[in-house]
């Protein structure tokens, strides 16, 4: 590589001076420090020509300064939209809980199995939609396909308010569940290919603090439908519950249109220096150029085959069902002997709860950087309410103090240990975006698996106050859930995935493959002995590289130069 090709990128990386290392097998952990991330940079990468073309006039502290400026700009345009979408998600798909209460299965004259069907047959369409969603994003413009579903799903919601039959509320149950699906997923991948491993955590959470929020105002905003325009124009007010969700949904919607970002390549509110930072603030916490060509079916064939996403997807499986509960939590309040209103609006004290729990939980994992207790504390709580709930043997109207104090701990320990697992996970699996877009669908489709099986056993047991007289039914199994999961985290080797975990806030170093051919004169080779490890070769004329999961096994004398820290 020759002198006048790397001067602006060495002076971009000017505050450690190139230096070389000698790194050999089993001392990788020495020699490196223990919180550095290793990025291996191929020739004809985008990343270097990026850096070369936008960045080499630049200064460091301008370059930082831009950091900081696009963080607060994807804080609003993206994270906060987000949110409100994704609230709108989950008012939709949790609002049939509250029609329930509100009359539905009267008025259609449903019965139990009717009822369970129709809820089976949303979360069914849910895991079906996930992985083939975010399959297709990855090449695609989030901008324009995440509302376009959310303005279509919101159509559906309001279709719901006009169905006659059981049959016809099946069928709308299933097709808002093939386009609710792609929401969740896709916004969690497209917040993992902005913000880097220190930033993921907090806003994956305050991203997942959105359903319980939607939760929790559900049963105030249906208490003040049906407390109003009840009958209103011959509608009932299950049916207003939901024209007010999809018409609410719709309009959010064409407004997202012109909010959301798409990937940092290619983001129309950017100029060019700003993407260049937005890319190298990636690129420098593992995440490959969002332009790489791998190809989706190559990514899915990368998820499918890395062990990591494997052992999430059970952790994450079992987390769920656990927090399933929230699809009956109104008739679970219904139980208590309070009228109807009251009803709609004691449910909603335990999620505002789970909100603030669920932030806290995430920062203190951020901070600890250790992921594995902030998921078990909260399996333990929730597996304490269901004891609770399952042990009480008063009739329907005592007990009531107990029964609701189980209620909180169900749905703030169900809850509050999401998004640290979804965190971690995508601060684990790191990688071509079309990889990683399949692994959070995956990860993330095995928490709708877990509802696919509720069935009328739970909503009878819960609406007739027969859990004491039916212990060996659905609720023990739902607390099996929170229970085994308890187990999980301090059973897997997490040493390995705390290694890839570790480097949140350290200094980033890359190996430039041809520097390191024009300086020794060969080529850079790695050999990675250990068995958890591939072995990975490099040579100058390589092709785009893959990002690998720890440093271990280093055979050559590699050069280290060193990114800013962002």
């Amino acid at each position: 590589m020759s002198e006048k090709i790397t001067t602006p990128f060495l002076k971009l990386c000017r505050h450690l001076s190139p230096k070389v290392r000698n790194v050999q097998n089993g001392t990788a952990e020495k020699s490196i420090p223990p919180e550095s991330l290793i990025v291996v940079l191929h020739d004809g990468g985008r990343v270097g020509d990026v850096i070369r073309r936008e960045l080499q006039d630049i200064s460091e502290e301008k370059i930082l300064s831009i950091a900081k400026r696009i963080k607060r700009l994807l804080d609003v345009c993206l994270v906060s939209m987000a949110w409100i979408m994704f609230a709108l998600n989950s008012f939709d798909r949790s609002s049939l809980g509250n029609a329930k209460v509100m009359g539905l299965q009267k008025d259609l004259d449903m019965n139990s199995n009717q009822y369970g069907l129709a809820m089976m047959l949303l979360f069914i369409a849910y895991v079906m939609a996930q992985v083939p969603s975010n399959y297709y994003l990855a090449e695609g413009r989030p901008s324009i396909y995440l509302p376009a579903v959310m303005a279509l799903w919101g159509c559906v919601c309001t279709a719901t308010a006009f169905v006659t039959t059981p049959s016809q509320l099946s069928v709308v149950r299933f097709f808002l569940g093939l386009l609710e699906a792609p929401f969740c997923v896709g916004c969690l991948f497209l917040i993992s290919s902005w913000y880097t491993r220190t930033e993921l955590g907090l806003r994956s959470a305050i991203l997942l603090t959105a359903p319980m929020t939607a939760n929790a105002f559900s049963g105030l905003i249906a208490f003040g439908i049906y407390d109003t325009i009840d009958g209103a124009r011959g509608l009932e007010a299950w049916r207003w519950l939901f024209i007010v969700g999809g018409v609410c949904t719709v309009f959010v919607a064409c407004a997202s249109f012109y909010v959301l970002p798409d990937f940092p390549s290619n983001t129309r509110y950017l100029s060019e220096k700003e993407i260049a930072v937005a890319q190298l603030r990636m690129i420098a916490n593992g995440v490959q150029d969002d332009k790489s060509d791998y190809g989706r079916w190559r990514g899915l064939v990368m998820a499918v085959s890395r062990w990591q996403v494997w052992v999430f997807t059970g952790m994450f499986l079992l987390l769920a069902i656990g927090a399933s509960v929230h699809n009956f939590l109104p008739s679970v309040v219904k139980t208590l002997g309070f009228s109807r209103n009251t009803t709609l609006w004691m449910t909603a004290p335990p999620y505002l709860i789970g909100v603030v729990v669920t932030i806290a939980n995430s920062l203190c994992a951020d901070r600890h950087r250790n992921a594995c207790p902030h998921v078990v504390a909260p399996a333990a709580l929730a597996m304490l309410g269901f004891l609770l709930f399952l042990l009480d043997q008063s009739s329907t109207r005592s007990g009531v103090g107990v029964r609701y104090t189980a209620a909180f701990l169900m749905i703030v320990g169900g809850h509050s240990g999401y998004p640290v697992v979804l965190s971690w996970a995508q601060k684990t699996i790191r990688g071509p975006k079309e990889m990683r877009a399949c692994a959070i669908a995956i990860i993330n489709a095995s928490g709708s698996i877990s509802q696919v099986s509720r069935n009328k056993s739970t909503t009878d047991l819960f609406a007739q106050g027969e859990i004491a007289r039916n212990s060996q039914r659905r609720p023990s199994i739902q607390g099996q859930g929170p229970g085994v999961h308890l187990y999980t985290p301090l059973c897997i080797p997490h040493r390995h995935i705390r290694t890839v975990s570790k480097p949140m806030g350290a200094k980033v170093y890359t190996i430039d493959v041809l520097e390191y051919h024009a300086r020794t004169g060969s080529d850079f080779t790695c050999d990675l002995h250990a068995p958890s490890n591939p072995c990975l070769k490099f040579r100058s004329d390589a092709k785009p590289v893959e990002f690998f999961d720890e440093i271990g096994g280093w055979r050559a004398n590699p050069l280290l130069i060193s990114f800013p820290v962002f």
